[in-house]
């Protein structure tokens, strides 16, 4: 099948083509996440103020149709590797952020509309660095890039990183089943003492409609203003991009949000979406002045619970980091990390800093672990 690509620069054409994109992206499988539809990259680039633009290359089969797409947003992009508690600065120009882990296209079209993006990727001189987050490896995008025009693969992360997921269950009864005797006793029994501690009329409530979302936004508001990340990532969930993103994104099935409410007051939420046979649980949190009852890990066995119910056959993903819940409630664990995908030049030459500086890492990473095992076995 011979494919024509063509690339999207501004918002007017992602619009123009927004309903054969969405097609695309709802197909079982063909979307890595949400942040690949199209509507997540229109709000991507209208809620900005600094210079982003689109940059989506789309692909048709011979007939006109669009079978695929690869999702990147233009940036201007610093890179920087933490030396010694300095942050060094590795380059600073132009790049281009692919959204999920590769392109978008049904299994039986992905082979085809990979090798015309890359095609077109290494023909386009002016594409110095491609920036990959949090992607499942080997990506399976980035290898075949690496493969064509003179581009390396640059890892970005200096340990590894772990992606932690629920393979497809019939139900949360046979998810549960699967679970050693104590853990999952202990899960049940956490949900009781919880809600006996918080009292009152405390319990889970579950917002994914279009008309739930001015009200699901103003109270996650809320709690998130009293969580612990909240100065370090702010968010202002109320605005009005978001509010429109999230209305779209419910009304097509996309979104399914959890608060705890106590009295009408948010003390926990668990915050995801689907698409493709997969939920991903983006971000969580609680109230730090309710952090001893333990409702933010509650209220995650609570969501999961109800989903797999919901959604029977469909994927959990808790995304990649170490935290215990994701230890206790995942039936999967997978490699991840962050890659660079760099056309060897004179600027991007600081990128070769990484390799040297990840070998010293994990050696001295190696060797804090000996040593806190000698203590341990003393």
């Amino acid at each position: 099948m011979n494919y024509v690509c063509s690339t999207l620069h501004t918002l007017d054409a992602l619009r123009a083509v927004r309903d054969d994109l969405t097609r695309v992206a709802e197909l079982p499988g063909a979307a890595s996440g949400i942040v690949q539809h199209p509507d997540w990259l229109l709000f991507e680039v209208e809620s900005r103020q600094d210079g982003t633009v689109p940059h989506v290359v789309v692909v048709r089969d011979g007939h006109g149709q669009v079978v695929g797409y690869l999702p990147l947003l233009a940036v201007e992009h610093t890179a920087r590797l933490d030396v010694a508690g300095r942050r060094v600065k590795l380059y600073r120009g132009a790049a281009l952020r692919l959204l999920g882990s590769g392109v978008v296209a049904r299994e039986a079209e992905r082979d085809g509309v990979e090798l015309a993006v890359t095609r077109q990727l290494a023909g386009d001189l002016d594409i110095r660095v491609i920036r990959i987050q949090e992607a499942d490896l080997p990506n399976r995008f980035a290898t075949a890039l690496g493969g064509r025009g003179g581009f390396r693969l640059v890892s970005a992360n200096l340990l590894d990183q772990v992606h932690w997921s629920i393979d497809p269950q019939p139900s949360a009864e046979a998810w549960l089943a699967a679970m050693d005797r104590k853990k999952r006793t202990d899960q049940v029994q956490r949900v009781g003492r919880a809600y006996r501690k918080l009292g009152g009329d405390a319990a889970l409530h579950v917002f994914d409609s279009g008309e739930d979302m001015p009200r699901y936004c103003r109270l996650m508001n809320e709690v998130y203003a009293r969580t612990w990340h909240h100065a370090e990532v702010p968010i202002d969930w109320e605005a009005p991009e978001r509010v429109t993103l999230f209305r779209r994104l419910a009304d097509a099935g996309h979104l399914v949000g959890h608060i705890v409410l106590r009295e009408g007051r948010p003390l926990a939420y668990v915050h995801g979406y689907r698409i493709g046979g997969t939920y991903l649980v983006d971000d969580l949190g609680y109230d730090d002045e309710v952090a001893k009852v333990g409702i933010g890990s509650v209220a995650v066995f609570q969501a999961v619970r109800g989903l797999l119910d919901r959604f029977p056959g469909e994927r959990i993903s808790f995304g990649y980091g170490d935290n215990q819940y994701k230890r206790l409630l995942s039936t999967r664990a997978e490699p991840c990390g962050s890659l660079y995908v760099v056309r060897p030049t004179r600027a991007t030459a600081g990128f070769r800093m990484y390799a040297p500086m990840r070998w010293i890492y994990r050696g001295l990473h190696r060797v804090r672990a000996d040593l806190r095992a000698r203590k341990g076995a003393v």
